[in-house]
């Protein structure tokens, strides 16, 4: 039998897509992405343009198991953290398509979050092989957080995020701060003694962006770890000085951010926290966190790596 390459998929120049349509802009765009990878060269398999998020899963269960090995998903993180969980260690090979509202994970790729520069990474890109990271029951391939951030996607009213995308993100964020208190987490980690902090935020980054802002500098999706970065403080202004480095691009005050990198961890929190992860919510403290290093096959920009990556 002949070995499956991701290379060998990707030159054949077929298809599938599969794209969310209530994602920000999945559904304006569904046609235009399918036509443009038509215009591109590639054979459309199947496409679906998914009215249902539950039903994601569902359908793209059925497009692997029809034997499509190059699927192209389109949506936001969320998005395609579900897909990547689905598709890891498998032969496969995942194709992004920008149509959310941060886009995190296409822009620590170094794709431009727009549908025609996605479409040509798609077209002319190589192929990377990312990390997909378990947190308890789910997957991300981008971040998880703590604190502003997951109060935000926990309850954020839908139109705010669809009509003003991250500008919406802001200024519901805004509201959130005022309710903002500090907490204790416990990171444990085998064979290192346990961290203990009381923060105002965490963010686990296995990419560089968060909330489409360059948060997590250190963090990229070949690394085969992710960064956990703590954000100390006992009050909202310590968090909002951190977020105001990040879209500044300075760095925060010294000593306010501590960096841990790993493998596999244990996460508790006191009390108990909300965990947006890649913006969906559902999970919750305590959880457990493992890299599957490399499990993802997905379409980068030519040249891109993580020293390229590093640099922009």
């Amino acid at each position: 039998m002949t070995s499956w390459s991701a290379q060998d998929a990707l030159a054949a120049r077929r298809i599938a897509v599969i794209v969310n349509a209530r994602s920000r802009r999945g559904q304006a765009l569904f046609a235009q992405a399918c036509a443009g990878l038509e215009a591109a060269g590639f054979t459309i398999t199947e496409a679906h343009a998914v009215r249902h998020p539950r039903r994601l899963g569902h359908i793209l269960a059925g497009i692997i198991a029809g034997g499509h090995d190059v699927i192209a998903v389109g949506g936001g993180d969320g998005t395609l953290a579900l897909a990547a969980g689905r598709m890891a260690g498998r032969p496969l090979l995942m194709a992004a398509l920008p149509l959310g509202t941060a886009n995190s994970f296409v822009r620590t790729l170094g794709i431009e979050p727009e549908l025609a520069p996605a479409l040509a990474v798609i077209a002319t890109g190589d192929i990377a092989h990312a990390d997909v990271v378990r947190i308890g029951r789910t997957h991300f391939i981008n971040s998880a957080t703590i604190g502003v951030p997951a109060r935000i996607a926990q309850d954020i009213p839908p139109g705010l995020k669809r009509w003003f995308g991250r500008l919406g993100y802001l200024l519901y964020g805004c509201l959130k701060f005022l309710k903002l208190t500090p907490f204790t987490v416990r990171i444990s980690r085998p064979g290192q003694a346990d961290v203990i902090e009381k923060v105002l935020e965490i963010r686990i980054g296995n990419g560089s962006y968060v909330g489409g802002l360059r948060v997590i500098d250190s963090a990229d999706p070949e690394s085969r770890d992710v960064v956990i970065q703590l954000v100390r403080g006992r009050y909202a202004a310590a968090l909002a000085g951190a977020w105001a480095a990040s879209l500044g691009g300075w760095k925060p005050a010294r000593g306010r951010v501590r960096e841990l990198r790993a493998t596999e961890f244990t996460l508790s929190c006191t009390p108990e926290q909300p965990i947006s992860v890649d913006g969906e919510t559902g999970t919750c403290t305590p959880v457990t966190v493992t890299v599957q290093p490399g499990a993802l096959n997905i379409i980068v920009p030519r040249g891109s790596d993580a020293s390229s990556r590093a640099r922009a």
